[in-house]
C-alpha cells in the first residue's frame, strides 16, 4: 500500500469514528434529558437531595409547590437557589416568589423588600417588576408608580400574551 491508499484510509476510518461518537452522543443525551413532566415530586425531591446544586430542577419543583400554594414546601427550594445560585436570571426569579409567599403571608414590606433586591440584579426581570407593581397598585399612596412599572411592561414586548393580556385586566381595574 502507498502513503495515500493509507491517508485515505486514516481519513475515513476518523470521519467512521466521529460519526459514531457523535451518534452515540446523542442517544445518550436523548436518553437522560428527563422531559420533567413525567417526574414525580418525590422523584425529583430525590435527585436534589442527592446534587442539591442543580438549580433549574430545585426551581421547577418549587414551582410545582407555589402553583399549588404548599409555600411550606417551595420555600426551601427558591431560598436555596437565591442564596447559592449565582445565575442572575433564577436567582431574581426566586426571591420574586419568595417575595409574593411573604406577601401572602400578609407581610408586604418584606414582600418589597425582596423585590427590591430581585430588581437589584435584575432589572428586567417580568415577573419582579409585575409583583412589585401589583403591590404598588394596592395602596393609594404608591398607586401611581405601580401603574407607571405595569404601563412599562406593557410597552415592551417581551410579554406573553397571556401576561400581557392578565396586566392590561389589572391595569384596567385600577384606571377605572
Amino acid at each position: 500500500m502507498n502513503k495515500w491508499v493509507l491517508s485515505l484510509f486514516a481519513v475515513f476510518s476518523l470521519f467512521i469514528v466521529i460519526f459514531v461518537n457523535l451518534n452515540n452522543n446523542s442517544d445518550a443525551n436523548i436518553r437522560t434529558n428527563t422531559e420533567l413532566d413525567n417526574v414525580s415530586n418525590a422523584e425529583m425531591e430525590l435527585v436534589i437531595e442527592e446534587n442539591p446544586d442543580i438549580f433549574p430542577m430545585r426551581v421547577a419543583l418549587a414551582n410545582r409547590y407555589f402553583d399549588t400554594v404548599d409555600y411550606s414546601k417551595a420555600l426551601p427550594h427558591f431560598m436555596y437557589v437565591a442564596e447559592n445560585s449565582t445565575d442572575v436570571e433564577l436567582k431574581s426569579y426566586s426571591l420574586a416568589q419568595i417575595a409574593w409567599m411573604v406577601y401572602e403571608s400578609g407581610n408586604r414590606e418584606v414582600a418589597i423588600n425582596y423585590l427590591n433586591e430581585s430588581i437589584s440584579i435584575n432589572p428586567s426581570s417580568v415577573i419582579s417588576n409585575s409583583y412589585l407593581g401589583v403591590l404598588y397598585l394596592q395602596e393609594q399612596s404608591t398607586q401611581s408608580k405601580g401603574l407607571d412599572m405595569i404601563n412599562n411592561l406593557l410597552i415592551g414586548d417581551n410579554l406573553s400574551e397571556e401576561d400581557r393580556s392578565f396586566l392590561e385586566g389589572i391595569i384596567s381595574n385600577y384606571e377605572s
